[in-house]
């Protein structure tokens, strides 16, 4: 459903791949974020360590369609990636949704070097031709990281209110965080603490029809959960020892976003 991108384009996004890839599969990430933190339990590192390394080398599923791309549940639901990933980083919890009869899933794929009002608002066309094809008066949402702070833009300043009945966030910076000063992009500037951005979005009111969950995890070593401001009028959810990938693959997780969206 969405736009062929252009050679360049597709070029910046495979050396972002590969940047992102040599991180994780020599252990830069999550090693060294969670060694600066350095209440964060090394158990929990290494078992971030794993989950990175496997999504990372399923990236070139990213080109395939998620698990669940044909069951019929009640709503659809749309999952956005987080920064320099891609839609694959879903595929063990597309998987877990469309056993127990959720979706159809589909993965939303946008350009995390650029604005997120321009990825919010190409998810609201995405969210239109989803709505239009399959004929469903609404959709859910799940966002890691970054994804969920689009995800949120769309719904809270794009019109995506009256289109998303649940909105659920994983890991998300909704109130900024400190190490996005060391990215690259757009990203860097307005994922950042204090940013224009995440004031804004701090100061905007809860949306009215869609419900909000935000779920993050206090050993996440990108996002601490426990610094995250709270979001009026959101369901918050913590837990204790999930790394910032590790979120997509806990049962856990899975298991609460399964009880909200049933």
């Amino acid at each position: 459903m969405q736009k062929r991108h252009s050679l360049k384009h597709l070029l910046l996004r495979g050396g972002v791949a590969l940047v992102s890839q040599g991180l994780m599969l020599t252990g830069a990430y999550p090693l060294v974020p969670h060694a600066a933190r350095r209440r964060r339990p090394v158990r929990a590192a290494l078992k971030e360590w794993g989950i990175s390394a496997v999504l990372s080398a399923l990236r070139p599923a990213g080109f395939l369609p998620l698990p669940g791309a044909r069951t019929r549940g009640p709503r659809p639901i749309i999952v956005l990636h987080g920064y320099a990933m891609n839609r694959a980083n879903f595929l063990l919890l597309a998987y877990r949704l469309s056993k127990v009869g959720l979706g159809p899933v589909f993965g939303f794929e946008y350009w995390t070097l650029g604005r997120t009002a321009a990825a919010a608002r190409q998810l609201g066309w995405f969210i239109d031709e989803v709505r239009a094809a399959t004929g469903a008066a609404e959709v859910d949402v799940i966002g890691h990281s970054m994804g969920g702070v689009v995800a949120r833009y769309y719904v809270a300043l794009a019109g995506g209110d009256d289109h998303v009945k649940t909105l659920i966030t994983l890991g998300s910076p909704h109130g900024g965080t400190d190490v996005s000063a060391f990215g690259i992009g757009h990203a860097s500037r307005e994922l950042v603490l204090g940013s224009a951005l995440v004031t804004r979005l701090g100061t905007t009111p809860p949306p009215a029809r869609t419900k909000l969950v935000v779920i993050a995890s206090r050993a996440d070593a990108l996002v601490p959960g426990d610094l995250q401001p709270p979001i009026p009028g959101a369901e918050t959810i913590l837990f204790d020892d999930l790394g910032h990938v590790a979120l997509l693959g806990s049962r856990r997780v899975a298991a609460a976003i399964i009880e909200r969206l049933s």
